[in-house]
């Protein structure tokens, strides 16, 4: 889904009112969070972390106000077992003691990120499918 990522940041921009001086978390192999990273920097964030797994995600999501998961984007190999999800456990420890929101967007073809997360408080949980949703809507407006 990186074809989608000026969409994405432009959506985080517009949801978090802008993203000078903020924080991100960008979770998955570096070729598909390139975009992603680029495009933060751009928007000038003040730190972008970049990690292959949510393994330290817990650590991380204290300090930044935006978390972007590109786990999973591919179905594994034969004989190889399927990218573990960013559990809402996980998330709402990170969370602890959040006076910010957490902006989440999950654009895997399936959940890396548990869709229990998007009833925390903090969070504001994107999926593919709402995504697909809100860009169709852009799309309408626009013709």
């Amino acid at each position: 889904m990186h074809h989608i990522a000026p969409e994405v940041v432009s959506i985080a921009d517009a949801s978090l009112g802008g993203l000078q001086g903020r924080s991100a978390l960008v979770i998955g192999p570096e070729e598909l969070c390139h975009p992603y990273v680029n495009l933060l920097r751009r928007a000038r964030m003040k730190y972008i972390y970049q990690e292959e797994t949510p393994a330290r995600a817990s650590y991380l999501l204290p300090y930044v106000q935006l978390l972007i998961s590109v786990l999973g984007t591919s179905l594994p190999a034969a004989g190889e077992r399927r990218v573990s999800l960013l559990s809402a456990a996980t998330i709402a420890k990170g969370c602890d003691g959040r006076r910010t929101p957490l902006l989440i967007f999950d654009l895997a073809p399936f959940p890396s990120v548990e869709e229990l997360a998007g009833l925390l408080p903090e969070v504001c949980l994107y999926t593919p499918d709402d995504l697909r949703h809100i860009l169709t809507k852009l799309e309408v407006k626009a013709s």
